[in-house]
């Protein structure tokens, strides 16, 4: 692929870099002080880090359970803003909370790419299968293909907005992009 947009729209790797895009890393950094969101979720014994692993430059990831989100959620987003931060949080399937800068997502790392080689979104394909997918989904009239094993956040946020241009797969995973790509004709 020309490009990969990885950890929840924080990096994108273009013609097969092993470094971030430094562009999108500057768009990125503006506003956003990491040290300063691990002080605030420090305060919420209900975060729990996930693994080193997941953690990145632009992104601070926690798993957080779904009964406890409902009041967590409003409470950290909050304090967040009322220490300036410029920060987003995308919560999905259930458990995972990621904390990124505001203009971050995969959505706006789609767009960016789109501006910078000078594409519309119709020629723009975009799959997902989970509720950090749905901005993916939000950014414009791009194709977009919902894996049959899509989750739920992702799959009532596509029967509330529903879109001519997006199609439910019922194959999961590849496959599932495979039949919506026939759909649209981009492949027999």
């Amino acid at each position: 692929p020309d490009a990969l947009i990885l950890s929840v729209g924080t990096e994108i790797y273009l013609d097969g870099s092993d470094s971030p895009d430094s562009t999108w890393a500057a768009i990125l950094s503006q506003g956003w002080d990491r040290n300063l969101v691990l002080s605030k979720t420090a305060e919420f014994t209900e975060l729990k880090p996930q693994p080193n692993s997941e953690q990145r430059p632009f992104k601070v990831s926690f798993f957080l359970e779904e009964e406890a989100s409902v009041a967590v959620l409003p409470k950290l987003e909050s304090e967040l803003l009322k220490s300036n931060l410029n920060v987003k949080l995308i919560y999905s399937s259930g458990i995972d909370l990621d904390i990124v800068p505001r203009r971050s997502d995969k959505g706006q790392a789609v767009q960016f790419l789109r501006q910078k080689w000078k594409l519309v979104a119709e020629q723009t394909v975009v799959c997902g299968d989970s509720g950090n997918d749905i901005a993916l989904f939000a950014t414009g009239n791009e194709r977009g293909i919902i894996v049959g094993n899509a989750r739920q956040e992702l799959l009532q946020w596509h029967n509330e907005n529903p879109a001519n241009h997006r199609y439910l797969a019922q194959n999961a995973c590849a496959g599932g992009i495979l039949e919506g790509l026939r759909y649209f004709g981009l492949m027999e």
